[in-house]
């Protein structure tokens, strides 16, 4: 009886130091598989600036704000509400100009 006891020890002392090793092995993969996406979710995004020179700006049907690069004809879509406050903004400049004409 006291035979059984002490393999049975061996045994669950062998089995809790592979459970650790697989678990702690589990652990390290997954940490790996997700380090970047978790890495790139506390990424602050830098703004990207074009110049208007490089772009052409249109507003389509549904007033969303079409940036069209002039070079490969590539296209960004905005909210309709980016569209508002951009034509406003042209707006205003151009009837500041129209209204205030330099000397």
């Amino acid at each position: 009886m006291e035979n059984l006891k002490d393999k049975l020890k061996k045994t669950a002392a062998q089995v809790g130091l592979y459970t650790v090793i697989l678990v702690s092995l589990g652990t390290g993969v997954s940490i790996g598989y997700y380090y970047n996406m978790i890495k790139s979710s506390f990424k602050i995004n830098k703004p990207v600036s074009v110049k208007r020179a490089d772009v052409k700006l249109a507003i389509d049907e549904n007033n969303h704000l079409l940036i069209i690069s002039k070079t490969d004809g590539s296209y960004t879509v905005y909210q309709d509400s980016i569209g508002y406050t951009i034509f406003n903004l042209y707006a205003k400049n151009i009837w500041g100009q129209q209204a205030n004409p330099v000397k």
